[in-house]
């Protein structure tokens, strides 16, 4: 066993500390084994080795002490004395509020059990005229879900897409709940219903009835109805204005104005249908009667039997739908090739009816579309007279 404390490869080579660490080598013993944690314990730096042998950093002592040789039990003490010191914020005028939790007892709300929900029946107005039946589950006061009413004649149980978002807008932090005014100098600005009721009573004599305009969204509303005649009847002059941002029934109503002389609401009875074609119309998820028009369209792809047949939905949409999901044939197409599509349809079907339409001059791909449609539309009303649709959408 060789007693030498360096490699015999690297003697003259590598040059040996005299005294790494405080430690005096003598020649030809063997030193203690030491093991260094970092170069500057290998080094000995004076800095290092101060703050080794300090434990805690630098300005601790001078911030605990005052020089006059106190230990670690003074700070301790003075430690102690602080932390007795945050106590006493507990004692009575010290502490927070004391708040006590009531349950239900004295004065309980009737029909009202924590833990159970309770219904409550209503109806909802839809966008562009009609209503649905629901049934509104609450806990405590507050309603959490919504559910069509099964004894309703329009819905029978389901609801639609606005209702279910009804309940999303009612708990949303950014609905508008006052009113607003439209300040000259200073913008748009936050109000209350009392500000609305005393601007209105100092300037309700002044108004003119032909200064007063009021604008409002079109809904299914008796009571909407009994407010506006009110209001028309106390100011003979003033304008009643319906108005949606997005009018899904504006060029239904001119259609059937320029069809039957005035403006009609157009109900349609799936009941019977066989062949559909939808131009940009999304029948099963938009309208007033989405929920009977879509359950009366599901019967007729319901098969129970052998031999039942399914009825044919074709669709041209220029954007993802709901109807066009449930298409048979479903074809992405231009809102400007859609009317081109319904024009060539239209010329092939009264083809030899005594009707003369110019052809439009469509693609060939279109084209053959288009005569694919129109055979099918008119077997099948040839064969189940009152069984083929053409449906147009909002922007046809």
């Amino acid at each position: 066993m060789s007693t030498i404390d360096q490699c015999p490869s690297s003697v003259g080579e590598i040059e040996h500390p005299e005294d790494a660490g405080g430690l005096t080598r003598a020649a030809g013993k063997a030193s203690p084994r030491r093991y260094w944690r970092s170069v500057e314990d290998f080094s000995n730096d004076p800095g290092f080795r101060g703050f080794v042998e300090r434990e805690f950093p630098e300005g601790a002592s001078e911030l605990a002490f005052d020089g006059g040789g106190e230990t670690r039990r003074g700070f301790l003490k003075l430690m102690g004395a602080s932390l007795a010191l945050a106590g006493a914020a507990t004692i009575p005028g010290c502490r927070r509020p004391d708040h006590k939790i009531v349950p239900y007892s004295r004065h309980e709300p009737e029909f009202v059990v924590p833990g159970k929900p309770l219904y409550f029946a209503t109806s909802m107005p839809l966008p562009g005229g009609g209503a649905e039946g629901l049934l509104i589950e609450t806990h405590q006061g507050r309603p959490t879900k919504v559910e069509g009413n099964p004894l309703h004649p329009v819905n029978r149980g389901r609801c639609s897409v606005e209702s279910q978002a009804s309940m999303l807008e009612m708990y949303d932090p950014d609905r508008l709940k006052y009113p607003t005014y439209n300040n000259p100098t200073r913008g748009r600005l936050e109000a209350t219903w009392d500000d609305f009721k005393a601007w209105w009573s100092e300037h309700k004599n002044g108004l003119k009835g032909d200064s007063l305009a009021i604008i409002c969204d079109k809904k299914t509303s008796p009571t909407l109805a009994a407010m506006r005649e009110k209001v028309l009847s106390a100011f003979p002059g003033a304008t009643w204005v319906w108005w949606d941002p997005v009018d899904a029934r504006r060029n239904e109503l001119e259609g059937t104005k320029i069809a039957f002389g005035s403006p009609m609401r157009v109900l349609r009875d799936f009941s019977g249908a066989r062949c559909v074609l939808s131009l940009d119309a999304d029948f099963l998820c938009e309208g007033p009667n989405q929920i009977p028009e879509a359950r009366a369209f599901a019967a007729t792809r319901r098969v129970e039997k052998p031999g039942d047949e399914m009825s044919r939905l074709y669709v041209a949409e220029a954007h993802p739908s709901g109807t066009g999901s449930l298409a048979d044939h479903r074809w992405r197409m231009a809102p400007s090739q859609i009317t081109a599509l319904a024009a060539e349809v239209a010329r092939l079907l009264l083809d030899g009816r005594g009707v003369s339409i110019p052809e439009t001059g469509l693609d060939e791909h279109i084209a053959r579309r288009a005569r694919a449609i129109a055979a099918d539309l008119r077997v099948t009303a040839d064969k189940h007279p009152g069984s083929s649709f053409v449906v147009a959408g909002k922007n046809q």
